[in-house]
């Protein structure tokens, strides 16, 4: 058998047209990827990838692998030798799989060469070699074990028919169909639910999922069963040459219903195998546990798609598979489709359906590109409506306004497209949202300050802004039957208060977390004026006289009058003088403003988090106190930081001291955020009259049912800047940040909304959500400069190279052949 395999591998190669159809591949392919300029053009693309490869691959090899198997059994049968062949010791089995393994070889050395494509990836990437080595090992596995069906496919058809044209017209046909066939019927709503499962029949489902390189058993296990049935079909076609159809078809019957039965057996060993670096294709288990636990049917309808740059068909490729991997995993119970709303010719009828579309939440981008030289725009909906139990939520997968976003913003909307899908679930799912109480009247942040915080907030949650005013009634009620108040919220937040907190809202706070309501303290332990220091460049800091140390010192955490330098900090703008007639803008170190980086804290709430920046932060230490509590450090200083005790000089003076200075008396990882959980003591377990505390009223709690508390020792990191102007304020992002190089404009560069958000999910039992959310997969760009510069030799060196390999495999095949077979004469 192997004998014949290899005479048939050699006798594709002894003829022209055996180089021509490989080098056709290659030229088409690397057309493709390399020259035609669009989306699918790997420079075009800017990312070091392979993806538009293993997309296009299949497409090519359906019109050049007939071309390599119609000759394998219909030449024989046109040309009479089909006879002498049946005559040598070998079964009709074995001469199927003698063919089937020659052209496999034939279609193994074609994209042998295409293996040049990564060096080029990795000699462009930025930086060089930043590229997803398992991502392409897996892709490379998926395109064989298509590339092995189709060649079963061809077979099989050419040992049915007895004319070569035949045989290539009738084997494309069928690739195209088991490709795309049943993918395309399955879009029609004439079956209903059973789409999903007939989609399945088909190659393509299979093979996306393989090209992405994920190895699922599922995948594996189908293309197996392909290349089995089509080859005990083609074994079928040989024996009804030999002896007619009628002797066989009961025995190929059998060996479909054993092949059959195999796969089932096969299929009960799963494995799913995610070679992606990042594991990006691997569902969290929060993930797998929303999706399998659905009741009802889940409906996408996703508004990204259309004809756009490759950076937004990026975009929409992730969300796709994202998709394709949550219907996989929901047996069918989630469904989506993609809408073009451009799709149609009528402007009237756009105009509704965008009218539509805003109504509904959803929010549009308009988009700048260059398109034939000329500067071009566009409209696009990047987001989707979830539908679940007749019930709509908008999701957006992209928010900036910017025209032109960068690669990493793409990036950052790729990484967070689980999550949003999977909250707009949970959000249909969730019979009642969580209830969230933001106290007031102690001075804390008004409205505009904590503004985008707490419109980020309002996504998911119900938030109210509540004056406890000494009420009772105004956290908690009392219901008759129970022995403890009933919490009306689940969490409070105290966000940088800076007058006393009257006692009596002390002890309802205290006693709403004895009855389990979470709290979240932003505090400052130190007061500074801005206004007389931006006037005056030198204020005083003095202690914030709040009245709640106490209390807090009970529930595990001291806060500390002093105020923490860091030579890890933000840079500030500010003028250093006049030149000439300007103003002379200047970027200096401004130490008061701590960034943390959350390295080598591994909590679900810090995990995958950027810089978060702190404005006069206070140290935080943790204290021995009674109850169950376990405390961890969230966020802390870095190593060359130190403490100002109060009261404390702040002055503007403070940007001229040197890196040096940090270096002696320093106070490394100074607690500036910690999570305090457990059972707690009642802060005025005896400090109150009994009169009160056996109110039955009242109810008064000493110790607390399991709950959990998060204090951090800045009341600004919360707080968003505000720009006043004749139409009323505008809210900027939290962690928005003006630019050195222009003072008037800027952009979000720290984490601060991202952190308190885990922060909140975290404090409300929300696990599931962080856990999504902390998802990052590394961006891989290609060097522009390079592929600027050298776009026209790595493109040449792409086309060329690969058709080079396949020119000197056969210079070597045949001066092989000539020198096996020359008889050598000697005079």
């Amino acid at each position: 058998m192997f004998a014949l395999a290899l005479k048939e591998f050699r006798g594709f190669f002894s003829t022209l047209l055996g180089y021509v159809v490989v080098s056709i591949y290659l030229v088409l392919i690397g057309l493709v990827v390399w020259v035609f300029p669009g989306q699918w053009n790997i420079l075009d693309a800017g990312q070091a990838s392979l993806e538009s490869f293993f997309i296009w691959g299949p497409w090519v090899m359906i019109l050049i692998i007939p071309a390599i198997t119609m000759r394998t059994f219909s030449e024989e049968i046109r040309s009479g030798t089909m006879e002498l062949l049946l005559t040598k010791p070998i079964s009709t089995g074995g001469i199927v799989g003698a063919k089937y393994l020659g052209a496999l070889a034939v279609f193994v050395m074609s994209i042998l060469p295409t293996l040049i494509f990564i060096p080029v990836i990795g000699w462009l990437g930025e930086p060089e070699w930043n590229f997803d080595a398992g991502a392409i090992r897996g892709s490379y596995i998926g395109l064989l074990l298509i590339g092995a069906s189709f060649m079963a496919v061809g077979v099989a058809v050419s040992a049915w028919t007895r004319n070569p044209l035949v045989s290539f017209l009738i084997g494309l046909v069928v690739l195209v169909f088991g490709f795309i066939g049943f993918t395309a019927l399955a879009s029609f709503d004439w079956l209903g639910t059973w789409d999903y499962g007939f989609s399945q029949l088909g190659m393509e489902p299979h093979y996306r999922a393989l090209s992405r390189g994920v190895l699922a058993s599922g995948d594996v296990y189908y293309f197996a069963l392909v290349i089995g049935f089509f080859l005990w079909l083609a074994r079928f076609g040989l024996d009804s040459f030999q002896h007619g159809s009628q002797h066989f078809l009961l025995r190929w019957i059998l060996g479909v219903a054993i092949q059959g039965v195999l796969f089932s057996l096969v299929s009960m060993v799963g494995f799913n195998w995610d070679l992606t670096e990042e594991q990006r294709f691997t569902l969290t288990d929060a993930t797998v546990d929303l999706v399998e636990g659905l009741e009802d049917e889940v409906f996408v309808t996703c508004y990204l798609t259309g004809e756009y740059p490759a950076e937004w068909k990026r975009l929409e490729r992730a969300i796709r598979s994202q998709l394709e991997d949550l219907s996989s995993m929901s047996n069918g119970n989630i469904r989506f489709q993609f809408i073009d709303v451009y799709e149609i010719d009528d402007q009237q009828t756009i105009g509704q359906n965008e009218e539509k579309l805003i109504e509904q939440g959803l929010q549009y981008s308009r988009i700048a590109f260059v398109e034939n030289g000329a500067q071009a725009f566009k409209v696009i909906w990047p987001a989707a409506l979830v539908t679940y139990q007749n019930k709509t939520e908008p999701v957006q997968f992209f928010r900036s306004e910017v025209p032109e976003p960068t690669d990493r913003m793409i990036q950052g909307s790729i990484n967070s497209i689980e999550y949003e899908l999977t909250r707009a679930i949970r959000k249909l799912k969730q019979l009642e949202k969580p209830r969230i109480a933001i106290i007031e009247g102690h001075g804390e942040l008004d409205e505009a300050e904590f503004a985008d915080f707490t419109m980020d907030l309002e996504t998911d949650y119900e938030v109210y802004r509540v004056e406890i005013g000494g009420q009772v009634g105004m956290l908690s009620e009392r219901i008759e039957g129970m022995s403890r108040r009933v919490n009306r919220y689940d969490l409070v937040i105290i966000a940088k208060p800076d007058s006393a907190i009257d006692a009596k809202d002390q002890v309802i706070i205290d006693q709403f977390i004895m009855n389990g309501g979470k709290a979240l303290w932003l505090v400052d332990p130190i007061r500074v004026d801005l206004d007389s220091l931006a006037a005056n460049q030198m204020t005083m800091g003095v202690t914030n006289e709040l009245g709640i140390y106490d209390q807090l010192f009970q529930y595990g955490v001291r806060f500390n009058r002093n105020l923490v330098i860091d030579l890890q900090c933000a840079p500030i703008v500010m003028g250093a003088g006049p030149m000439g007639n300007q103003e002379n803008w200047q970027i200096f170190d401004w130490y008061f403003a701590p960034v943390v980086l959350p390295f080598g804290i591994q909590h679900p709430i810090t995990t995958n988090l950027d810089p978060i920046k702190f404005d006069f932060a206070s140290r935080l230490d943790t204290v021995q106190t009674d109850g169950d509590l376990k405390k961890t450090v969230l966020l802390a200083s870095s190593e060359l930081s130190k403490e100002y005790k109060s009261p404390i000089r702040v002055s503007s003076n403070i940007v001229q001291l040197e890196p040096e200075y940090f270096t002696e008396y320093s106070l490394p990882n100074q607690p500036l955020a910690v999570l305090i959980e457990g059972e707690f003591r009642s802060a005025f377990e005896h400090r109150l009259p009994d009169t009160l505390k056996n109110d039955t009223d009242f109810a008064f709690q000493t110790k607390s049912v399991p709950t959990a508390q998060i204090m951090i020792g800045d009341g600004d990191i919360a707080r968003n800047q505000v720009r006043y102007g004749p139409n009323g304020p505008m809210i900027l992002p939290l962690g928005y940040e003006r630019m050195p190089q222009d003072p008037q404009n800027g952009r979000v560069l720290y984490d601060n909304k991202e952190f308190l958000r885990n922060a909140v999910s975290y404090l409300l039992d929300e696990t599931a959500a962080i856990s999504v959310r902390s998802r990052t997969i590394t961006l891989r760009p290609l060097n522009e400069m390079k592929v600027k510069n050298e776009r026209v030799m790595w493109q040449s060196f792409a086309m060329i190279f690969p058709i080079l390999i396949i020119g000197c495999m056969g210079l070597i095949f045949v001066y092989r052949r000539k020198h096996r077979f020359s008889k050598k004469f000697t005079v």
